[in-house]
């Protein structure tokens, strides 16, 4: 049953995953605030970007030539760019994930159900924090886990889903099972009915959902351009400045790499 529910938790991001081509992976560790960007390896602090044009190297500001400049400007333009990307991808995704489950506990256990109600607060609540957490003027952190400022889309988001996957089945189960005894008993006891039943179920499901994930494709793929190009211009920074050439922020595939490249 957990597994039932975690495939509508996790419909809104695999739905629009499945139409992106977005090959990358953040190798570092990323705190974003309004007057500098950090870039770390594991606790060290690689290289900082303090007011989108200084740099600064192992804790050492370099004096850097106007191109120098340029790439440093231009890569945390590409950078910040990104933040808002992330938080409408995570908003929509919660959004599509409580469309789902209404979708889904309505047209099993009924309108009003406590399954639904459950779970669309929760994630109402989550939909909450993330706002906050984008929108408070505080430094935050990816790929990071910081006592001072976490990771907020990373392990700690990871584990508050699986809570309220847990606790709603925990809460609900008896409610879940009356109603696959009842659909059982509209199919006459017989399996081979009841699995036909629960394969139309799902196929409605899905067609409904289909119609509401256009939205959720799109702003995948804009986030992904949106990284290409990060990646593109963090390509150029090393390129001009030698101390921070070994460092890879983000490893996208030759090919995307190749494409995003000829975008700027």
């Amino acid at each position: 049953m957990k597994t039932f529910i975690a495939s509508v938790l996790m419909f809104a991001a695999g739905s629009a995953a499945a139409h992106t081509s977005c090959d990358l992976e953040l190798n570092a560790g990323l705190r974003i605030s309004g007057d500098s960007i950090e870039v770390y390896d594991a606790d060290d602090a690689v290289y900082t970007i303090v007011d989108d044009q200084y740099l600064q190297v192992n804790g050492q500001q370099l004096a850097l030539t106007g191109a120098q400049q340029t790439a440093v400007a231009n890569y945390a333009a590409s950078i910040r760019a990104a933040v808002p990307e992330v938080r409408g991808m995570a908003l929509d995704g919660i959004d599509l994930a409580i469309d789902a489950i209404t979708i889904t506990f309505d047209g099993l256990l009924g309108e009003n159900n406590q399954v639904s109600a459950q779970l669309m607060t929760e994630l109402t609540n989550v939909k909450s924090d993330v706002n906050r957490y984008f929108s408070s003027g505080k430094p935050i952190s990816f790929n990071r886990e910081n006592k001072s400022v976490p990771d907020f889309l990373g392990k700690q988001f990871e584990t508050r889903i699986e809570r309220i996957m847990e606790t709603s089945v925990q809460n609900s189960i008896g409610s879940i099972m009356f109603a696959v005894g009842r659909e059982v008993l509209k199919s006459g006891g017989d399996m081979q009915a009841f699995e036909a039943r629960m394969n139309k179920f799902g196929e409605q499901i899905e067609q409904q959902m289909n119609a509401r994930t256009s939205a959720m494709e799109a702003r995948g793929e804009k986030l992904c351009t949106v990284m290409q190009a990060v990646d593109a211009h963090e390509e150029q920074f090393k390129q001009a400045i030698p101390a921070v050439e070994s460092f890879d922020m983000i490893h996208m595939n030759s090919a995307e790499k190749h494409i995003a490249q000829q975008k700027i």
